[in-house]
């Protein structure tokens, strides 16, 4: 059975007609081919019809989605064409799950106006055989490339609207640049042109742009005179290539690789609505079912009836399912929870977690000696609970605000007493030292925590006990936060010369 293939571009108008390419097909070798108008081609030989349209509106590439089933996939492919931009008006879109793995699809997606596809069907010859096959011109050119070799290639192709860079990898258009390019440019000498090939090849992702990867080009460009197809690295692309088809010059199939590639484009790739779909399948066995029912009589007649009947139960079927599909988005959305329960949800979530945990001194103990070094000795350790765990923490935003204590005030005579006792201690020298990174969790704000209070005994002469104490407050900044460090010293002579570090460390409630 022949198959009539057809190509034109949308913007490409002369005389309020549009010039086509044609080529009728007799499996893989070519009949008849040539240029005319679109008005002529009613007179055309082939069984069955294939068009590909070039128009800068179409979308041939692969995405990525969220998604967590394959039925929900249309919807949101049609959601992502029409919130990202990609179309203003009425379009119909075909998309192909290749994977779905851990809430992530990945999608091959096929997409053109509706008013281009609607075009189409309206100018060719669409009576008189059934139209099976309506792509993007960028599909029939994966498709070409495709049916050669399934590794990745970079196809730069000289077309009606721009120049634009193809990456594809087993027939699937991965990735497109266009560059919009002059008419004239076609004949002007390689500098002017080269320049584009550079920068849409640096621009490529890197499975398409690399030092050895395939590069061919395609359509009526400047090297087409010349045969410049490819370097020497991709000729034999370009061999199989022109080998896929019979009786078909070279510089035809790769100067057209828009016409001959939808010899090669598989049927879910097409753009036809699911009405017109079915009446192609009725139409390709009307000779079948006319022979049978012109043996067997009336009553095969009735299967031709259900046959019908079965196809417009199976369109009411799809346009119920995609009611439906689109009825679930809705409630999914409204079903989301509301901003306060979020907040009450983490709330609870930080009550669990910060509120609930406690100290365990032994561990901590042991860790904390694990960092006195040899000669040092610990005079005094005293551990308190802030008093803020046991208050009601105050949430904001569903996060805990710290609530400024009320202290109690020490009465005259307590303060006096320890203004006095402060007063026979030797002044305390803070020290510098840079904070090592944690090992334990830092306490946050309005978390439980513990304040510890530590004296440590430091031996040596008082340059050398300057230095072990920023080493010492150096290892203990790694189990919490250390302020009001200093170093206090008593020279009492050199059996004992009373070198003593003071700090406070704060620690998390839950880090030991």
């Amino acid at each position: 059975m022949t198959t009539l293939l057809v190509s034109f571009s949308r913007p490409d108008t002369v005389y309020g007609t549009h010039p086509v390419q044609y080529a009728v097909l007799d499996g893989r070798r070519v009949v008849d081919g040539g240029r005319g108008v679109v008005d002529e081609l009613a007179a055309a030989a082939g069984g069955s019809l294939r068009v590909s349209l070039d128009s800068a509106s179409n979308v041939t590439e692969r995405i990525r989605l969220r998604a967590l089933s394959r039925r929900f996939v249309p919807v949101l492919v049609q959601r992502h064409l029409a919130d990202g931009g990609f179309f203003t008006e009425r379009f119909r879109a075909r998309s192909h799950v290749v994977s779905l793995r851990h809430g992530e699809a990945e999608v091959d997606v096929v997409a053109m106006l509706e008013d281009d596809a609607e075009l189409a069907q309206e100018l060719l010859p669409s009576r008189e055989r059934p139209l099976t096959h309506l792509v993007s011109a960028e599909c029939a050119v994966a498709a070409l490339v495709g049916a050669a070799t399934s590794e990745p290639v970079l196809v730069h192709w000289w077309s009606d609207t721009g120049l634009r860079s193809l990456g594809v990898r087993a027939g699937r258009v991965m990735w497109q640049w266009v560059q919009p390019v002059s008419p004239g440019l076609a004949a002007q000498d390689e500098g002017v042109w080269r320049p584009l090939l550079d920068a849409a090849t640096a621009s490529a992702p890197a499975e398409f742009a690399g030092t050895h990867g395939t590069v061919i080009r395609m359509g009526p460009g400047p090297w087409a005179a010349a045969g410049e197809w490819a370097s020497n690295g991709s000729r034999e692309l370009v061999h199989r290539i022109a080998g896929l088809l019979r009786e078909i010059d070279a510089y035809d199939v790769l100067a057209t690789p828009q016409l001959f590639g939808l010899a090669f484009v598989e049927r879910h790739q097409s753009l036809i609505v699911n009405g017109y779909r079915q009446r192609v399948q009725a139409w390709q066995w009307a000779p079948a079912v006319a022979t049978v029912c012109s043996l067997v009589g009336a009553g095969l007649m009735g299967l031709g009836w259900w046959w019908h009947h079965q196809a417009s139960t199976e369109l009411q079927r799809q346009h119920q399912e995609a009611f439906a599909l689109a009825s679930q988005a809705r409630q999914v959305s409204q079903q989301r929870p509301p901003a306060e329960a979020l907040t009450a949800l983490r709330s609870a979530a930080w009550r669990e977690k910060a509120l609930g945990v406690n100290l365990r001194a032994d561990r901590f103990l042991s860790e904390l000696f694990t960092h006195v070094p040899a000669g040092a000795q610990v005079l005094s350790l005293r551990m308190v609970r802030d008093d803020n765990a046991s208050e009601r923490v105050k949430l904001k935003n569903g996060q805990p605000e710290r609530v400024a204590r009320q202290r109690a005030t020490p009465p005259p005579e307590a303060r006096q007493a320890a203004t006095e006792a402060e007063g026979l201690q030797p002044a305390g020298m803070p020290l510098n030292f840079r904070p090592l990174a944690p090992t334990r969790r830092m306490p946050g704000p309005g978390e439980p925590s513990y304040q510890v209070d530590l004296k440590i005994a430091l031996s040596g002469g008082y340059a050398g006990a300057k230095l072990n104490a920023e080493a010492l407050a150096e290892q203990l900044s790694r189990l919490g936060r250390l302020s009001d460090t200093r170093l206090i010293f008593e020279d009492q002579g050199p059996l004992a010369p009373g070198a003593r570090l003071q700090t406070r460390l704060t620690i998390a409630a839950g880090a030991f």
